[in-house]
């Protein structure tokens, strides 16, 4: 069996419908965006004195699971279910630092929201300044915990997440 490179530039295109673009037109549903503030730990800092890479990766998962559990979406929700959703690739631009002591807000909201998989979009904005130092996306796919497989994301929770869906005016 061969195994295609989810990473290779043909199929990442087609899973986010890449077209590369100035950050500034990437369009946010204003009033349907979650939020999810943070301030930058002394642990969170690299030898670089800002923020470290796998922070960023770190914030954008805490603020997806912050959003489902407000969801009621809890990972008992899910275990109990039996499904649940698992990270299948991260885009994810870098655009300025961020530093210790600095307060944050990561907003994410779904861009699709398709019968097995769901794209997240997040911004993370620095608030003193409202500059934005991170835009990304992550393609997430809702598996069946035994199997391991992709299974179908029920209607309901499709409608529960659907106020925070990308409207196709933006």
């Amino acid at each position: 069996m061969t195994r295609r490179n989810i990473f290779s530039p043909g199929l990442a295109h087609s899973v986010f419908n890449y077209s590369p673009r100035p950050h500034s037109d990437m369009k946010e549903p204003m009033n349907r965006i979650y939020e999810h503030p943070l301030t930058v730990a002394a642990s969170e800092i690299d030898s670089l004195k800002h923020v470290n890479n796998e922070v960023y990766l770190k914030w954008l998962v805490e603020a997806a699971v912050a959003h489902s559990e407000s969801l009621g979406y809890t990972i008992e929700t899910f275990l109990a279910g039996g499904a649940a959703f698992v990270v299948r690739r991260h885009e994810i631009d870098y655009l300025l630092p961020a530093y210790l002591d600095e307060e944050l807000v990561v907003q994410t909201w779904l861009e699709t929201m398709e019968t097995v998989r769901s794209v997240r979009c997040y911004q993370i904005i620095r608030k003193k300044d409202g500059k934005t130092l991170l835009q990304g996306k992550t393609l997430w796919v809702y598996i069946d915990l035994k199997t391991g497989r992709p299974k179908p994301i029920p209607q309901e929770m499709i409608q529960n997440y659907s106020q925070f869906l990308k409207s196709s005016d933006t």
